[in-house]
Formats: structure tokens, C-alpha cells, sequence
């Protein structure tokens, strides 16, 4: 029996219609399952970065207790010098980066805030100023080292005898740790430094930001 008109629907699918389906699939396909290079290269960036540095609970232990840890600095520098220190600043700690330590830099970087901060109080006003052109100190460690404290650009550094400083101590990036003191001399007022270090064998890799936060 014949259907009315109203319910009567006549359905021509054309090699067309055929064609656009199909281009439709694959489209909802190719962005369901195959993410945008931006994205991969997001993910690959974000795999790197944690695989480069060290975010291990272990380390986490490690950096805590040394930041708790408070050396005196009176026991690397001689016991002649010793009588004549006048002040101490609070110390600068610090991870060895490879620029550190490395052949062609010849440079100690210390934080701007944290100079400013903790090193700054035992400076005059008129050594801060010359801090753009280098104040001569000497540095105590295994034995002393004249070395040049200054503004390289706007990032504080100790210089000059710095790499044979690296040479006698060994020094190695990422594990060896150092805390970084200032004092003055009472009877000649001559700036100088003392630095020790700590080795950690098992780390290997830039602290992760989580660890370094730690450290103050």
C-alpha cells in the first residue's frame, strides 16, 4: 500500500555525500588521536626539563638537613686571622652550576638579592659603588687566594683567582655545595671571604626549583 507524501521521504546518497563523510572521519580521527606539535613539543619539553633535574626524595633530605646545618667559618681560615675578625655576614649557600666550574668562565656568580642582603651591611657606601669596578679581597679555603669581588653587569661575582681556587679545592658542578661567608680584617679593615664546601656524591643534577626553594 502506498504511504502518503507526507510520510514518503526520498534519500539519494551521491558519490559526493560519500566523499564528504569520509573526509569528516577522518578529520574527527586525525584530531582525536594525533595531538598538535605544539602540544607534543610541550610534553617533550616539560619530560626533559624533569629528567635534567634532581627532584628525588632523597635529595630533598639531603638539602634540607644541610641548610640546617651551620659550620663555622672561624675553622677555615687561620687562627692568627681568627682573632682579627671583626664581623661575619650570614653566609650564601649555594649548587656549583657547570659555569662555575667551568674552564673558560673563571667566575664565582652569587645572587644579586642575596649580596645585597646579607654582604651588603659590611660594605661602605663608597665600596659599593666601586663594586662595578672590583674590590680586591682575599678568599680563605685551603689556604688563601686573592681574588676580585664586582658587579659583572648586574649580577655580583668573585673572580680572578677564582678558577685556581677551583683547581686546589676540586671543585665539581651540582655536587659540591658551598656556604660563602664575608668578614672584615679589625686591624686594616681588608675585605676577605671564607669557603667551604660539601660533597654529595649522589647528586648528580641541578636541584629541581621544589628542592632549591629549600635552601636560604
Amino acid at each position: 500500500m502506498p504511504t502518503s507524501a507526507e510520510e514518503t521521504t526520498d534519500v539519494r546518497i551521491t558519490r559526493q555525500d560519500r566523499r564528504a563523510a569520509e573526509i569528516l572521519v577522518a578529520l574527527s580521527r586525525n584530531k582525536r588521536y594525533h595531538p598538535r606539535k605544539g602540544d607534543e613539543k610541550n610534553s617533550s619539553n616539560k619530560k626533559g626539563k624533569a629528567e635534567k633535574e634532581d627532584n628525588s626524595k632523597e635529595t630533598m633530605m639531603i638539602i634540607k638537613a644541610w641548610n640546617l646545618a651551620k659550620p663555622d667559618p672561624v675553622e677555615n681560615i687561620p687562627s692568627r686571622v681568627a682573632k682579627l675578625v671583626d664581623q661575619f655576614s650570614q653566609p650564601i649557600k649555594k649548587q656549583l652550576t657547570v659555569s662555575d666550574v667551568k674552564e673558560d668562565q673563571r667566575r664565582l656568580m652569587l645572587g644579586k638579592d642575596e649580596v645585597k642582603k646579607k654582604m651588603h651591611p659590611l660594605l661602605t657606601g663608597s665600596e659599593i659603588k666601586r663594586l662595578k669596578e672590583g674590590l680586591d679581597v682575599t678568599v680563605y679555603g685551603p689556604g688563601n687566594v686573592t681574588m676580585r669581588f664586582k658587579m659583572w653587569s648586574s649580577t655580583p661575582v668573585l673572580t680572578s683567582g677564582w678558577k685556581g681556587f677551583v683547581d686546589a679545592c676540586d671543585l665539581k658542578e651540582h655536587c659540591d655545595f658551598i656556604h660563602i661567608w664575608m668578614f672584615r680584617r679589625r686591624e686594616t679593615r681588608e675585605l676577605c671571604f671564607v669557603i667551604e664546601k660539601t660533597k654529595y656524591s649522589t647528586i648528580t643534577k641541578p636541584l629541581a626549583k621544589e628542592i632549591s626553594d629549600q635552601i636560604n
